[in-house]
């Protein structure tokens, strides 16, 4: 991780490794303009005051979840995270699971949807913070937070974003002004309960005709978090349209190994 003054966001991903330092998590507003250092920044397991543990969420009833959405909504993010709806709920919650990594010989022996992520250094212009494409793999991988993809590259809402090919995920990861050290990452489903994309819109929508808890507190995160948190509060780890959107990375599994996003995949 490193500090920069001005410059443009080189990627719509905006994420890094949060190391796993057990303490008192730090006091973040919206307007706090220095980002917490290392050892300011607690394990995923910490919670900001009031906090609920995403694994006592999931076993609420769905109003219960309404209410607990409702105060996550209000909760300012440390300026290294986004401050979009489902980041807020991932920050509240705690939400600290995590990918099985495994070599891609491992990998290639097992069963499930074969995804593609591509990354490029990325900058965070409230926090000023650069983060390389490697910073970028580790937090997927092994980050102690849940970090979502940061505006620019959220159409289908905020989520992990991966694809099913590696030739979209390198032109991806090479996109851009200022597409700084592309590179691929690969995994695959392996786990969780997915839905369709066409699916969790449609439930969405009709939760909110039906004047549902659950969906009007989601429909406060926003246009870029408000069906993506309703399908991870119903239970769901991705959504599957024409990318793989993950919403908790217990789902995946993910290989040690990157590629050269402008090489040819040896994959």
């Amino acid at each position: 991780m490193k500090t920069r003054s001005g410059g443009q966001r080189a990627g719509s991903t905006s994420t890094a490794a949060a190391p796993s330092v057990a303490q008192a998590a730090p006091t973040v507003t919206p307007t706090q303009v220095t980002p917490p250092t290392p050892q300011q920044v607690a394990a995923g397991n910490v919670l900001p005051k009031g906090g609920v543990a995403f694994s006592d969420f999931e076993k609420m009833t769905d109003d219960q979840k309404a209410d607990v959405i409702t105060k996550a909504l209000g909760v300012g993010t440390p300026m290294f995270l986004d401050d979009s709806g489902m980041q807020k709920f991932a920050y509240y919650t705690g939400m600290s699971d995590k990918p099985k990594v495994v070599s891609d010989s491992q990998l290639d022996g097992m069963k499930g949807t074969e995804l593609f992520r591509g990354v490029r250094d990325a900058y965070i212009g409230r926090a000023d913070i650069g983060y390389s494409s490697q910073d970028i793999v580790k937090q997927i991988r092994e980050g102690d937070y849940t970090m979502y993809s940061d505006s620019g590259g959220s159409v289908h809402g905020k989520a992990i974003y991966f694809g099913t090919d590696f030739r979209t995920a390198s032109s991806y990861a090479q996109s851009g002004m200022n597409a700084r050290n592309p590179i691929v990452m690969r995994a695959k489903l392996t786990g969780g309960k997915t839905i369709s994309e066409s699916k969790a819109r449609s439930d969405y929508q009709s939760a909110l005709r039906k004047g549902e808890k659950l969906a009007l507190a989601c429909s406060n995160a926003g246009y870029d978090s408000a069906v993506n948190l309703y399908t991870l509060a119903k239970g769901y780890d991705a959504i599957q349209g024409g990318y793989t959107m993950v919403l908790n990375r217990r789902c995946l599994t993910v290989s040690d190994q990157t590629r050269n996003a402008r090489g040819r995949s040896s994959w």
